[in-house]
């Protein structure tokens, strides 16, 4: 409060009666709105209006949380009507007033965000516009260059993807995200380009982040495919340790163990990978060793380690590959025994097994029937 403020008259404001009337609030609101759009949606510029109108602080501040709560429904509903395909095309108009050092480094990054808007919502001709605007007004606009090389591989052109992405790694050679996509175009032209040239792009982004789950996924198969076992294991176990859980890990691992000709040499490989892992990612690699053990015909060393992992934690997989062995052993009744105790804990699987070609022999015995019955 300034020295004299309590000398000034206090605003009176509209009169209560008035301002609560249905007229009156459509007649300031419509006032409110038009302010609002006129002045790059700035409240405060609302209010300043609202105050020559004879309205009081209080009075100004209701007014302006009415005007909020319409832009939201607004926003809320033109969001529905994009969503819902009622509005499909939206063109962002570049301003041609906005000259290179003319503005700032927001007002560029604000062309990247609508033309990053435009793509998702397909359209990528506007979407380019923006881009290049952006560009335009900075050359070392990297996430523009980056944005452009996404566009050019959703229209499935890919060199051009890669060409730009190379040109935003000139201004970011570190950005995993960017050499991740750019992994992910070259993986598309390989054939024409050279698996060589592919993982480079694969080692670029192991060198930034040597955890990236798609390059490790690619180096793996690359060392796997050139039979370098000892790479594909090292970087396997990067894998494994954060992903085990996903089916591409584990099929990489059993396709990688199914190439090691020596089983103690296999196993020790298994112990080496459960150095250090968590302990649900050491249960799922001694599921994975229970496979390995099944896939070289040693049945009962199979059996043995799936039992001692249903001692741990009951797992539904673990009684079904029981069962399947038991089945592969003859025995039927065992395996039916089994069967049972992987349904109750998975019913779903009563589908898989009417089609799992282990238990072929067993899909027209009644026994089988009934417990994969619905």
């Amino acid at each position: 409060m300034g020295i004299f403020d309590f000398m000034k008259s206090k605003k009176k404001g509209i009169k209560s009666e008035t301002f609560n009337s249905l007229q009156y609030q459509t007649e300031i609101t419509a006032l409110a709105q038009t302010v609002y759009f006129e002045n790059n949606h700035d409240y405060i510029i609302v209010k300043k209006q609202l105050a020559k109108e004879g309205l009081t602080e209080h009075q100004c501040n209701q007014v302006i949380e009415n005007l909020k709560r319409i832009v939201s429904n607004m926003v809320d509903d033109f969001q529905g009507k994009l969503d819902s395909g009622e509005i499909s095309e939206i063109k962002i108009q570049p301003n041609p007033d906005h000259k290179k050092g003319s503005v700032t480094k927001d007002q560029v990054d604000k062309y990247i965000g609508f033309g990053a808007y435009q793509m998702e919502r397909d359209n990528l001709e506007n979407a380019l516009e923006l881009f290049d605007k952006a560009i335009e007004l900075d050359e070392t606009a990297t996430l523009a260059y980056a944005n452009k090389g996404t566009l050019y591989s959703i229209r499935g052109e890919y060199k051009k993807a890669v060409a730009f992405y190379d040109k935003a790694l000139e201004f970011d050679p570190k950005n995993i995200q960017i050499l991740e996509n750019k992994m992910q175009a070259f993986y598309e032209i390989m054939v024409s380009e050279g698996e060589d040239k592919f993982i480079d792009t694969v080692k670029a982004c192991l060198s930034v982040d040597d955890k990236s789950p798609n390059a490790l996924m690619y180096i793996i198969q690359y060392y796997i495919k050139q039979n370098d076992l000892k790479n594909a294991l090292k970087e396997l176990k990067k894998l494994f340790s954060e992903y085990y859980s996903e089916q591409i890990a584990i099929q990489l691992l059993l396709n990688i163990f199914n190439r090691i000709p020596d089983k103690k040499e296999a196993l020790r490989e298994f112990d080496i990978i459960e150095n250090g892992l968590s302990k649900e990612a050491k249960y799922q690699l001694d599921y994975c060793k229970a496979l390995y053990l099944k896939g070289i015909d040693e049945l009962e060393e199979a059996i043995i380690l799936f039992e001692q992992l249903n001692n741990i934690n009951p797992f539904s997989w673990n009684y079904y590959q029981i069962a399947i062995i038991k089945n592969l052993q003859n025995k039927e009744s065992e395996s039916f025994e089994y069967l049972e105790k992987t349904f109750q804990l998975e019913p779903e699987l009563k589908e898989d097994a009417k089609q799992y070609i282990e238990l072929k022999n067993l899909w027209t015995h009644p026994t089988f029937i009934k417990l994969t019955s619905i």
